[in-house]
């Protein structure tokens, strides 16, 4: 989070949640079979979870996943799983109270560990936790990650730092490339290769001899997927985005709130929109053009 907070979106500004099911459905006819709601802060949206079961009661979704910060898990686990999602990501760049506050600016880290818990407990599996590793920011703490999964069924997945908006967050000294992660890591135990799931995502997963929980290095910078990348992104006032950080975009709310469409020809320009968007995914990063990721999300 900025130092200077980020400005928030008046309600007219961004989709209700019919639009957003609106949106996902005609996604779904066109073969989309996943979600994943992320934010921002997917569970500061006051009804999330009745969000959340809307969109698992869509025929043709076969799973929907969200990713999250983790302070509000420990209120909210239980009920999401009741609502039916599939899996939780929970974005945890520090193991420390001390970096966890500065970066936060003010939260308290023990809310992310007893959401863990609260997670775990919940029953739901192949939970992810994603660290961004930056040097001399958190890269002192690689190993005491390991350690937390080695009795924890969570696949850990050290995330290489990529531009994202602002100077310092695409400062290159602060970069540490997978394989010197991976040096650290294996001090603490030899690292196994895990057969990939096919569609599993980017990550390429490790597990150590003895332990609950698996270890994934997703190396978006010293070795880009975007070229094997499927995945389209919606954002809270409404854009369809072929990447996270430097695609392009089309307004598809413009689209559901346009008096001029009926039913027939809405339905046709959405369908424009999502094949506009996917020719517009980029080969690579370019460094240009960054999305700001605490608007846009993770």
């Amino acid at each position: 989070m900025p130092s200077g907070g980020t400005e928030l979106s008046r309600k007219e500004e961004i989709l209700s949640f019919e639009e957003i099911l609106k949106i996902i459905k005609h996604g779904v006819s066109l073969g989309i079979n996943k979600i994943r709601i992320t934010g921002g802060e997917p569970l500061v949206r006051k009804g999330i979870t009745s969000l959340v079961r809307h969109i698992t009661g869509i025929k043709g979704i076969d799973d929907v996943a969200m990713t999250t910060n983790g302070v509000f898990l420990k209120e909210f686990a239980t009920e999401l799983k009741s609502s039916g999602l599939s899996r939780l990501n929970i974005s945890l760049d520090t193991m420390r109270e001390d970096r966890f506050y500065d970066i936060t600016r003010g939260g308290k880290i023990q809310d992310v560990f007893e959401g863990v818990e609260e997670v775990l407990k919940a029953g739901f599996k192949r939970t992810k936790m994603n660290a961004v590793v930056m040097r001399r920011t958190n890269d002192d703490e690689i190993q005491d990650f390991v350690r937390y999964i080695l009795e924890r069924d969570i696949e850990l997945r050290f995330i290489e730092l990529m531009a994202s908006g602002w100077k310092n967050m695409a400062d290159e000294e602060r970069f540490v490339p997978t394989s010197e992660i991976m040096e650290k890591v294996r001090e603490v135990g030899e690292l196994v290769p895990v057969k990939q799931r096919a569609g599993g995502g980017p990550a390429t997963i490790y597990r150590i001899k003895g332990a609950l929980g698996s270890i994934g290095f997703i190396s978006a910078v010293s070795k880009p997927f975007c070229s094997t990348c499927n995945r389209l992104r919606l954002t809270s006032d409404g854009r369809l985005r072929s990447c996270l950080l430097n695609g392009g975009e089309v307004d598809v709310k413009d689209i559901l709130r346009s008096s001029g469409l009926n039913e027939k020809e809405q339905a046709g320009a959405l369908t424009e929109a999502f094949i506009k968007v996917t020719t517009m995914k980029p080969t690579v990063h370019s460094g240009k053009n960054y999305a700001v990721m605490n608007q846009i999300g993770g």
